[in-house]
């Protein structure tokens, strides 16, 4: 082994031959190097199309009946969506679900005004204004005259053809008779009868229902009571010792409905040719009185001046209170023969 002298030291030449190889050797094969790296932030979900959304619009609705839900999709942005009511109020009973549709039965009638507001999970939003009526619940009730029983009289198109009237529900509306029988002469037309009345007196009672555009249903039971028809007898007038110069008489009437007022009146004058002293002329039409009983109308004739004996033929008309149409009353036509 040779010797080096450094700094006055002999050294062993080996030793100084080894120390710079095992600071250059390199490091064993099987042995493990960390790898360090900075860290890095995960990238934001970035949307491949442009948020929107879409659906139909809202309809109207009605107390008590489900509301045929409504429902909006969206598309784009950035999933999962979320849907809120941002400002006004859906109508009570309804609500949004988290899919974006809006459903349930509302329970309180009125307009209701609201937005929808659809927001992705970056930061794009969309909005849906909103309008939704609400219609009160379908209702068809008696007319007060015929809250116990319309009453008619037969011949006539009576006020009581009407005998209902409807509220609430949506248009349109359908009606048919699902109970008993109209009255002869009559077809059903909406809450009302149109026709004339015929048949026999006496009372029946049917049912109409009423089906609106959402299906809602409504019935009512009408009765009605049928009176004969009022008629008048005619008679004959003619003056006696005890009054001469006139003349009277008493027309019998029946039918009609009960409690009605009647009024009597004369329509038409023929004079018969038995009034001239010389040659013959038509007697004058005498002058008209009338007073009212029970069933009965009692006519007093005053004859003209200088024709103490009168000849001819008087027709009079009795009208009823009772409506007999538009514009009419119910009555019935008679004659009075006078007689002189």
């Amino acid at each position: 082994m040779r010797a080096v002298y450094v700094k006055g030291k002999w050294l062993a030449a080996a030793a100084a031959f080894l120390l710079p190889l095992a600071a250059c050797a390199p490091p064993n094969q099987g042995q493990n190097v960390a790898s360090v790296q900075s860290p890095t932030p995960s990238p934001s979900p970035t949307p491949t199309t442009p948020f929107a959304t879409s659906g139909p619009g809202f309809h109207v609705g009605e107390v008590g009946i489900n509301y045929t839900s409504v429902s909006f999709t969206a598309d784009g942005g950035v999933k999962p969506y979320h849907w809120t009511v941002t400002a006004g109020v859906l109508p009570p009973g309804l609500s949004l679900s988290d899919d974006g549709t809006v459903s349930g039965e509302p329970t309180t009638a009125g307009k209701y005004g609201f937005t929808i507001q659809a927001a992705d999970s970056g930061d794009s939003k969309a909005t849906i204004p909103g309008v939704i009526d609400v219609a009160p619940p379908l209702n068809a009730s008696l007319l007060p005259p015929c809250a116990k029983y319309c009453v008619v009289e037969l011949g006539c198109v009576n006020v009581c053809g009407i005998f209902g009237a409807l509220s609430g529900g949506v248009a349109p509306y359908t009606y048919r008779v699902t109970a008993g029988q109209l009255p002869a002469g009559t077809r059903l037309s909406t809450l009302s009868l149109t026709g004339t009345f015929t048949g026999l007196t006496g009372y029946l009672q049917f049912s109409v229902q009423v089906t609106d555009a959402l299906g809602a249903t409504s019935t009512v039971s009408p009765t009605f009571w049928m009176y004969p028809h009022i008629t008048l007898k005619g008679g004959t007038c003619q003056s006696t010792r005890l009054s001469p110069g006139k003349c009277t008489v008493g027309l019998a009437y029946s039918g009609g409905t009960p409690g009605q007022q009647v009024t009597l009146a004369p329509t038409s004058w023929t004079g018969d040719l038995k009034c001239g002293s010389v040659a013959a002329i038509p007697c004058p039409q005498p002058s008209f009185a009338v007073s009212y009983g029970p069933g009965q109308a009692t006519v007093t004739l005053t004859y003209q001046a200088n024709y103490p004996f009168t000849f001819g033929t008087l027709a009079v008309r009795l009208t009823s209170s009772d409506p007999c149409g538009a514009g009419a009353s119910c009555g019935a036509d008679a004659s009075i023969t006078v007689a002189g």
